[in-house]
């Protein structure tokens, strides 16, 4: 599995270094739009989203753990099962997330980091959209959708992590784009413009409602 490195800034490589390995002690794995863009390359991420579905993620015993663990964590918001922060200025946040993983994630051995499969990440930027998609999830889809997955493919993940069989709201998700419209673009690598991505998704769909 290649690792685009070159989408992190250099602070986002410190934090990883450190926050990777405890992560993986831990049980949580890195999922979000930046695990997704360490596959594919196509655009910069700015924050660190950890995910675990192997115990309750206690928030003040996390943010207790990582200060023994010497990492220079500064607590945001702690809420049950929900713990946001920053380490050397990186947002990141570590959710428990109940569903287990489709498949097993990948070890990125550089910096000792559990990265989630495209595929769950695939079903988790669904569900995102299902609630309210924001450009860069539509992007992040569009992504997967060009170098990985057909959207019948990720539609038969999401099947599959969330034991849903009635995809007809993901349908409608992916083709309501009023509040990805008002959302700037991240910062891309791929030379592709939003007018692109929501053309390329709304034929998906149709494909897919046929």
């Amino acid at each position: 599995m290649k690792i685009h490195s070159d989408i992190l800034t250099a602070a986002q490589t410190k934090a990883l270094g450190r926050l990777g390995p405890f992560a993986h002690r831990e049980g949580f794995y890195l999922g979000g739009g930046t695990g997704v863009a360490l596959q594919l390359g196509h655009r910069r991420s700015g924050d660190l989203d950890w995910f675990t579905s192997t115990h309750p993620a206690d928030p003040l015993r996390l943010a207790a753990s990582l200060r023994q663990e010497k990492i220079p964590f500064v607590t945001g918001q702690a809420e049950r099962g929900t713990l946001h922060g920053r380490v050397y200025r990186v947002p990141l946040s570590f959710f428990e997330y109940a569903y287990p993983l489709l498949k097993p994630a990948f070890h990125w051995r550089e910096v000792g980091c559990p990265i989630a499969s495209l595929a769950d990440l695939a079903c988790m930027k669904l569900a995102a959209i299902a609630q309210r998609g924001s450009k860069k999830d539509f992007i992040d889809l569009y992504a997967l959708g060009q170098k990985r997955y057909s959207l019948t493919d990720m539609l038969a993940f999401y099947r599959s992590k969330y034991d849903i069989r009635d995809i007809g709201h993901i349908l409608y998700g992916l083709s309501y784009f009023d509040e990805a419209e008002k959302e700037r673009m991240p910062r891309m690598i791929w030379n592709v413009d939003w007018k692109e991505i929501r053309k390329t998704v709304q034929g998906w769909v149709k494909s897919c409602a046929r």
